[in-house]
């Protein structure tokens, strides 16, 4: 489904170093800031939110409040709650995900739980001419820590494309009724984003 650049919101900056955030790193010893040591690598860096204090450089919220709570997290010391107001709750990786990607195919995934009814994991890609098309796992959230998607990826298929964003979401504007209400929760941890060489994201993680 083609998208508007409704993207320009989030105010992109430059990505400061991991820590820069102020309050010191906690969790870094677990391997939360970077995981080069995946094959192929996860592109995401603080993929588990153990870098960058109380404000971490590399995820921004656009709305709801954005926290890193210790805790309560799937590995490591922190994950990231997202707290839904008025308007739901979306925050997003405050970099482009993929920059001149090429013709390969990318795989992302998360672990997710929390009070509110239904998320969005959504990648944006960016089609040029201000067009976007959105590739999007939508779900129920648990009150228990799950992969989503459960036993596959979110597959996009970069077809040559400048780049590509990653956001997650709660909604208000839900046609089923699986809204969130300002109060409820999303917690997100271990996200993975790499280039699949088969195409197909059937590589082990």
């Amino acid at each position: 489904m083609a998208m508007r650049a409704w993207w320009s919101l989030v105010g992109l900056g430059v990505l400061a170093g991991c820590g820069s955030g102020g309050g010191g790193n906690p969790g870094d010893a677990g391997g939360g800031c970077t995981q080069a040591g995946k094959t192929p690598p996860n592109l995401v860096e603080n993929y588990g939110f153990e870098c960058g204090g109380d404000s971490p450089a590399e995820w921004t919220a656009v709305y709801g409040a954005l926290e890193f709570p210790s805790g309560d997290a799937k590995s490591g010391a922190r994950a990231a709650k997202l707290t839904a107001d008025a308007q739901g709750g979306r925050f997003a990786y405050a970099k482009d995900l993929v920059s001149n990607g090429g013709t390969a195919t990318y795989c992302v995934t998360a672990w997710v739980k929390g009070s509110a009814p239904f998320m969005r994991l959504r990648v944006l890609r960016d089609d040029g001419g201000g067009g976007f098309t959105s590739f999007d796992f939508n779900s129920p959230v648990p009150r228990v820590w799950e992969r989503v998607p459960p036993s596959i990826t979110v597959k996009v298929p970069n077809e040559n494309k400048p780049k590509l964003q990653l956001v997650f979401e709660v909604q208000t504007n839900r046609t089923d009724g699986q809204n969130a209400m300002p109060g409820d929760t999303l917690l997100v941890d271990d996200v993975d984003a790499w280039a699949s060489p088969s195409g197909n994201c059937d590589e082990a993680r």
